[in-house]
């Protein structure tokens, strides 16, 4: 799976930047938009793929009207287009990858550019797009009943300070024919099929979750409709990997003054953020894998003596998960009953630690 997605890397603070413009429309910085590589259980491989964007003025001064009527090319939206195609390329035969994308990748363009590829995409739909039938897209999809119910898990929401939970939602899913809108060129065709698929949370009262997603992959039965679903739930991979750069890798703190310089910095920070998040994901799904696959020798021998206090480290590598618990305890897990598993957060303030402890080693020792 490769999903993508935009953050904003905000750098207001420095005054004297050069040929750096605007991230929003008050805020000087970069647009980076990244795309990861993960398998079908969640476990990141890496970046694959990562642009940079930085505006000239700091708002594009064009009625409604005016910027729908743009080619495609001169929209930011393009940027999703683009690292779909980049994505793609060298792919290794046998490896089907699945392109995901949030809202922002909901235009005509990417979708049938991706069928033209014959390459399988996931995308949460928020246009209500006319159909061929006259129904219009979301009407259509909220019309259809449900064929069976999946139990999702919610992510901690720590902005608004809501615990993790887990959801009993409920699936359906259908076909349409969505038509070509007026603004499209003509270079594709007059009308693509799609599958959809609405996840709905079932409550008594509140306003419920709701996913409506566009995909290309086949939908025979409920359970291919639920697969769609779990394969969008791992969208949330991007979102923790932006979380590091910005706020463990501390991206917006750059010291570098130009456009220049400062995107190789991103970029280097960009690979350390993938390293945190496929440390911290890999070891829920193969816990019992010898730490050495990700950790060198040092680095799991220290990590144990820091941890456990013993003077003697042992002599061949222990487990993923073992090495992962002892980063969340270097890094100051709380264990308290909302927290779950080790997070993202105590796994980069652990990997510091254990950092900084090395290379205190290494001062002593004479080898720096």
């Amino acid at each position: 799976m490769l999903p993508q997605d935009t953050t904003d890397v905000n750098l207001n603070g420095h005054k004297k930047t050069k040929g750096l413009g605007y991230s929003s429309n008050h805020t000087k910085g970069i647009q980076v938009h990244s795309c990861l590589a993960l398998t079908p259980d969640g476990t990141s491989l890496g970046l694959v793929t990562q642009q940079y964007e930085t505006r000239e003025k700091a708002k594009i001064e064009l009625t409604k009207e005016e910027k729908a009527k743009r080619p495609i090319e001169e929209k930011e939206s393009y940027r999703w287009l683009e690292t779909a195609r980049e994505s793609l390329k060298d792919m290794p035969e046998g490896v089907n990858p699945i392109i995901i994308c949030d809202r922002e990748g909901d235009f005509y363009e990417l979708y049938s550019d991706m069928l033209s590829l014959n390459s399988s995409f996931i995308v949460r739909i928020v246009q209500d797009r006319a159909t061929i039938d006259g129904v219009r897209s979301i009407q259509q999809i909220r019309l259809t009943q449900a064929c069976g119910e999946i139990e999702v898990s919610i992510p901690r929401d720590t902005r608004k300070n809501v615990p993790a939970r887990i959801a009993k939602m409920e699936v359906a899913y259908c076909s349409a024919a969505v038509v070509k809108p007026k603004r499209v060129g003509n270079d594709v065709p007059n009308h693509l099929m799609l599958n959809l698929v609405r996840i709905t949370e079932i409550v008594e009262s509140g306003k419920p979750i709701e996913w409506l997603l566009a995909t290309n992959m086949p939908l025979e039965n409920a359970e291919d409709a639920m697969k769609v679903v779990e394969y969008y739930t791992q969208r949330w991979k991007i979102e923790r990997f932006h979380y590091i750069l910005k706020s463990g890798c501390q991206v917006e703190k750059i010291q570098q003054r130009t456009y220049e310089r400062i995107l190789p910095v991103i970029f280097i920070y960009s690979v350390i953020a993938a390293f945190i998040l496929a440390t911290t994901y890999f070891v829920r799904n193969t816990p019992e894998v010898p730490c050495n696959l990700l950790l060198e020798e040092e680095e799991w021998k220290v990590l144990y003596r820091l941890v456990t206090r013993e003077p003697n480290p042992p002599t061949e590598p222990y487990s993923m998960k073992t090495a992962v618990a002892f980063l969340g305890e270097l890094g100051s897990f709380k264990h308290k009953p909302s927290d779950g598993d080790y997070g993202v957060k105590s796994i980069w303030r652990g990997l510091i630690k254990l950092f900084d402890a090395i290379d205190v080693i290494h001062r002593l020792m004479g080898q720096v």
